[in-house]
C-alpha cells in the first residue's frame, strides 16, 4: 500500500511541476503585455494554473493524511508554512478560496469592464501587482 501511495504522490508532484512550467511560460507573456484586457486574461490564466496546482496539492494532502504518511505531510506543510495555526487541508483550501475570488474578480473585469466597483478595481490592481511580482520571480529562475 505504501508504494502505491508514494507512486500516486510522485505522480501528483509531476503534474504540479508541469503546471509550474506553464506558469513560468505565461509569466513571460504577462511581463511583455501592456495593461488591458490581454494582460488581465493572461493573469487569469496564471491564476488558473495556480488554482490547479493547489487543488492537486489538496489531493496529495488528503492522500498523505488518510494513509498517515508523515514524510509527505511534512513536505506539504513546508509549502504552506506561511499560513499559521491551521490544519494542512484548511491551509490549502483557504489558498484555493482566495485564488478563486481573485479569478472571479479578474473574470468580471474582463467580461464587464464598466461594471466594476471602486473596490473591485482596486482589488484588480493589487491582484495584478501580486501576479506581476510572481511573474518576475519566475523569470529570474
Amino acid at each position: 500500500m505504501t508504494q502505491m501511495v508514494k507512486a500516486l504522490y510522485k505522480d501528483l508532484l509531476k503534474q504540479v511541476s508541469v503546471l509550474e512550467s506553464c506558469k513560468r511560460e505565461i509569466s513571460s507573456e504577462i511581463l511583455l503585455t501592456k495593461k488591458g484586457k490581454a494582460r488581465l486574461s493572461l493573469i487569469y490564466n496564471f491564476l488558473s494554473y495556480d488554482l490547479d496546482k493547489h487543488e492537486l496539492l489538496e489531493h496529495a494532502a488528503v492522500l498523505a493524511i488518510s494513509n498517515k504518511e508523515e514524510m509527505m505531510i511534512e513536505d506539504l506543510e513546508k509549502l504552506y508554512m506561511h499560513h499559521d495555526g491551521k490544519e494542512l487541508i484548511e491551509k490549502i483550501r483557504s489558498e484555493i478560496k482566495l485564488i478563486k475570488k481573485f479569478m472571479q474578480t479578474i473574470n468580471k473585469a474582463v467580461k464587464f469592464p464598466d461594471a466594476s466597483s471602486f473596490f473591485e478595481r482596486r482589488m484588480i490592481q493589487e491582484i495584478s501587482k501580486y501576479v506581476l511580482e510572481q511573474a518576475r520571480l519566475y523569470n529570474m529562475l
